[in-house]
């Protein structure tokens, strides 16, 4: 009976050591994404202490990307890969209990999803939470019905931006710095530039 005891007790503390890999290793409705996770070279990062929030696409929610973008993603995993994945993380442990409907969080991709909660269910921008609250050593996971996408071409803030970043134009920039227009081509405009 001790040992019956003891191998009961080393699995639950197996069990509650899983980190938030673990539970997306061991879904079979996530198979998809541990590829994704694995082929970024996310595994270590999300093994880490956190703590951290995953809503986690099922596979059925990838099956729904337009035919090919997947294959295009895994082909280069360290380029958009990476940000679609990041942006489905969170540097936090957000229990659905601390949702709020309207509540912006910024994600570890560095852009912003929307929670908004209608007729008891909880949307992270347009995906649904299907399973929540899976706690887990190092954060949480909740379940969701699609894959979230980041603006991955966001656009600069300023046409200022554009001129600095812009190789071609290294004068030009000189000329606005020394004609004291940085500050006033940062402002609100609109503003055109030839």
């Amino acid at each position: 009976k001790l040992l019956t005891l003891i191998s009961a007790l080393a699995l639950v503390i197996q069990i509650q050591a899983q980190t938030v890999v673990d539970f997306i290793v061991n879904s079979p409705d996530h198979t998809t994404l541990e590829t994704a996770v694995v082929e970024a070279g996310l595994v270590s990062t999300l093994q880490g202490a956190g703590p951290f929030t995953v809503f986690a696409p099922t596979d059925a929610a990838f099956a729904a990307l337009p035919a090919g973008l997947l294959d295009q993603l895994l082909a280069d995993p360290a380029g958009d890969l990476t940000q679609i994945l990041l942006y489905h993380v969170v540097a936090a442990e957000a229990l659905s209990t601390s949702l709020s409907d309207g509540q912006i969080i910024t994600t570890v991709q560095g852009q912003t999803v929307t929670i908004d909660i209608m007729g008891g269910n909880v949307f992270v921008n347009n995906a649904q939470v299907t399973v929540a609250d899976l706690q887990a050593e190092n954060g949480v996971v909740h379940v969701i019905n699609a894959v979230l996408v980041p603006n991955l071409n966001p656009l600069p803030a300023t046409v200022v931006d554009i001129i600095v970043n812009s190789p071609d134009h290294t004068t030009l920039e000189a000329a606005v710095g020394a004609a004291g227009l940085v500050s006033t081509l940062q402002g609100a405009g609109p503003f055109t530039v030839f």
